[in-house]
């Protein structure tokens, strides 16, 4: 009798916690859920929220700085496209320095070469003032206007980056002393690292003769650095060294090469004069203008030495420049050449996302299509002809 009470109050037990526990299973995972919904809500959704507050408030200043950054754009495409596709209209940018005569056409050509020199500080100036309100802010996704970011850094790149013409004169040095083919630079070394050792030896040699440019050197020493570079191409190449016969040919256009003209102006030099040409302004639209053509032919001739210094970087890149002749000592036309293309997609971009409410006006549109039609086929046409010199 006492065994089956002690069964029955067995399976009585058992049974009960049959029972209890999947309504302690509930309670728990009702627990945890509401755990994950706090959770959610003050961290995840905030996350969220603040994410797309973020990408609110950086589409705010894209639009708030579009029209200007655009106008400032086109207004240097004009300008570039005047330059680089009318041969005979950018006589202003020959000769040195920004000197204005009594006769009508050298004031005419002295205020050219300035209001192209303004041009560029502006587009400077506005992609300044977007850099220093995006500082404010969280790193966010900036959705479609990626493009438009992506056109700007291409544009600050066509200025600063001269990376090609250490491999240019690489190549042009090894054609020049029979060294070596593109072809054959190609399968032995890495081009670009050669580049940067050629360039490191030239900068070298200059400080070691105390003076800032080859076109310093006396002749004895610009015929000891071509043959100090001939001899670190050769070893490097595994080549025969240049005869000395061959180098009194040849040093006065390796010179040319070594000293090919550069006018790059670096991503800090460009935040800088970035700067000079910011004003700030209590607006709720923007928190900067950028200054007028007064101001800046101003700062020109009576500003601080700090700001003439900046601006006078961006007047290297078009003094005594003549694109009416095929120099190939002159980085600077390809670089010019860089810098609309980039212009062309800058404006582009802002003219997709604006859409409808675009202020691009149709002929900038069609510019801005030429010019990177025209630069295609340049990028092609050079390709062609490296691959055909590759093969000589």
């Amino acid at each position: 009798m006492n065994v089956l009470i002690f069964a029955k109050e067995m399976v009585d037990g058992q049974s009960e916690r049959w029972t209890t526990t999947p309504v302690i299973i509930a309670a728990l995972i009702t627990s945890l859920l509401t755990i994950v919904g706090v959770v959610l809500k003050d961290f995840a959704f905030k996350a969220l929220e603040d994410r797309r507050s973020d990408q609110k408030a950086k589409r705010a200043i894209y639009e708030r700085y579009s029209n200007p950054l655009v106008s400032s754009a086109i207004s240097l495409l004009i300008r570039l496209h005047e330059i680089l596709y009318q041969r005979h209209r950018p006589v202003y940018l020959h000769g040195d320095g920004i000197n204005a005569n009594s006769n009508p056409g050298g004031s005419f050509r002295a205020y050219k070469k300035l209001s192209t020199m303004y041009r560029l500080a502006v587009v400077l100036g506005w992609i300044r003032a977007c850099r220093r309100e995006f500082s404010y802010l969280r790193v966010a996704d900036p959705g479609d206007i990626v493009r438009v970011e992506k056109a700007i850094e291409e544009f600050e790149d066509a200025l600063a980056n001269g990376a090609w013409t250490e491999q240019e004169r690489v190549a042009r040095l090894c054609e020049l002393w029979h060294l070596s083919n593109m072809k054959d630079l190609r399968d032995l070394v890495s081009l670009p690292e050669l580049g940067v050792e050629v360039d490191n030896a030239i900068w070298d040699y200059l400080e070691f003769a105390k003076v800032d440019d080859v076109s310093l050197l006396n002749p004895a020493s610009k015929q000891d650095l071509c043959k100090k570079i001939a001899d670190c191409l050769s070893s490097r190449l595994k080549t025969g060294s240049v005869q000395q016969v061959a180098m009194d040919d040849s040093w006065c256009d390796a010179m040319n090469i070594i000293g090919m003209r550069e006018a790059w102006v670096y991503r800090d030099w460009q935040s800088a004069i970035g700067d000079v040409m910011l004003q700030p302004i209590d607006l709720d639209a923007r928190k900067f203008e950028v200054l007028g053509f007064g101001d800046f032919e101003q700062i020109l001739s009576a500003g601080s030495e700090k700001q003439k210094l900046a601006l006078r970087r961006l007047l290297a890149i078009f003094d005594n420049l003549n694109l009416s002749l095929e120099d190939s000592f002159d980085a600077r036309p390809r670089q010019i050449r860089t810098m609309a293309r980039a212009s062309a997609k800058l404006i582009l971009a802002i003219h997709d996302i604006q859409g409808a409410r675009s202020i691009v006006p149709v002929k900038a549109v069609e510019i801005a299509n030429e010019v990177i039609c025209i630069s295609c086929r340049k990028s092609v046409l050079d390709a062609v002809q490296t691959h055909a010199h590759s093969w000589s």
